[in-house]
């Protein structure tokens, strides 16, 4: 090999050698560069909002079963008379399955009437919807004994990763059956249309029913003292002769048949308060942020802006500015935390509520 293709490899090999060395240079110049922004990041000053205090329950969890009955009592009281209250209730109906001599055809399709029937039958109990309680006259008749609670189980809500549910106590009981008055229940409405209904095709001869169990859960914002919702589930065992129609008589010995099945009602009453809420009580932003403010405002639920008024107010007006939609804009950073007082007028009542809001130009901390 000559000396100069001796010197044309040796001038290859430095070539490579010196861009393997400058690659290397440049990747730990990038690595040294992210590690240096990491650390000045890491050394920005970081405002963290102060801990919120556990928010108060106004009335403390009821541990024994009077003392539940009486606050159930007194809050259902409450809501049925309140004029910015709205209450709905409806009954939901389930049969079970049906007990009888007739052969499997026929059970079959009276098991397919047994899934038509809850429906239409449901439809026989009272109910309404979006009514303010002091305007009702018939409101469900609610209370508990406490002499027929066989168990009581009270507690509140939990936080978790998809919900706030601490606002809530949930207070359920277990109830002694009360005997069923056959008289009033067949001199009552429910019992007269379900005669109505099955006739011509059956007639009704002995109707007996038995309560197996009953269950009451009642869900309560802890913050105000509103009920939100009452549960009420009532088992029976119900056994009936009936009388065949013409068109069935001939199908069984004598015309007759014994039926027997399980039957359930769940009353479901649901209350609807009126009221302003920040549901977050703090809040931190930046200089030039806008944002709307984390607000529920529930009024009935065919009103409109028009209707009713909000008004917000801020201890320090300069700092920030909110429209009438709950928008907040921001204008400066301020030391001092602000206070911000939301105020909700409607059909003659009045609403408000607070949030602090924390304004500052340093590095906000923020939950991963």
């Amino acid at each position: 090999m000559s000396a100069v293709e001796e010197k044309k490899k040796m001038k290859k090999r430095t070539k490579a050698f010196l861009a393997v060395v400058g690659v290397v240079l440049a990747v730990a110049l990038c690595f040294g560069c992210i590690y240096l922004y990491l650390r000045h990041e890491q050394q920005k000053p970081i405002f963290e909002a102060p801990e919120l205090e556990p928010q108060a329950s106004l009335t403390e969890l009821p541990t024994a079963p009077d003392e539940a009955a009486a606050y159930i009592d007194r809050l259902y009281g409450t809501m049925t008379t309140a004029d910015d209250v709205e209450g709905d209730w409806h009954t939901d109906v389930s049969i079970g399955d049906i007990t009888t001599p007739f052969a499997a055809a026929d059970n079959a399709l009276l098991q397919y009437f047994r899934g038509q029937a809850p429906g239409k039958i449901a439809a026989f109990y009272p109910s309404a919807a979006e009514v303010v309680m002091a305007e009702v006259t018939d409101a469900p008749a609610f209370t508990i004994d406490p002499a027929k609670v066989i168990e009581y189980n009270g507690y509140q809500g939990e936080v978790t990763e998809d919900n706030d549910d601490s606002v809530h106590y949930y207070l359920n009981f277990t109830m002694m059956p009360d005997d069923v008055d056959m008289e009033a229940v067949k001199s009552g409405d429910v019992y007269k249309q379900i005669v109505e209904t099955l006739s011509p095709a059956a007639t009704l001869d002995s109707f007996e029913i038995t309560p197996t169990g009953e269950t009451v859960n009642c869900r309560i914002d802890r913050l105000s003292d509103d009920l939100q919702s009452v549960r009420i589930e009532k088992n029976y065992q119900i056994k009936a002769t009936v009388t065949l129609g013409d068109d069935y008589a001939a199908l069984y010995a004598g015309g007759k048949a014994d039926v027997e099945f399980p039957y359930a009602t769940v009353e479901n009453i649901n209350f609807h308060h009126y009221c302003l809420r920040f549901y977050e009580k703090q809040l931190v932003a930046k200089p030039d942020d806008i944002k709307a403010l984390p607000l529920d405002v529930m009024v009935h639920s065919t009103a409109t802006k028009e209707d009713y008024t909000l008004t917000f107010e801020a201890t320090d007006p300069d700092a920030i500015s909110i429209d009438d939609t709950g928008v907040m804009t921001v204008h400066a950073a301020r030391e001092e935390a602000i206070t911000i007082t939301a105020t909700l007028e409607y059909d003659g009542h009045t609403y408000s509520d607070t949030l602090t809001l924390y304004v500052t130009e340093l590095e906000v901390k923020r939950d991963v």
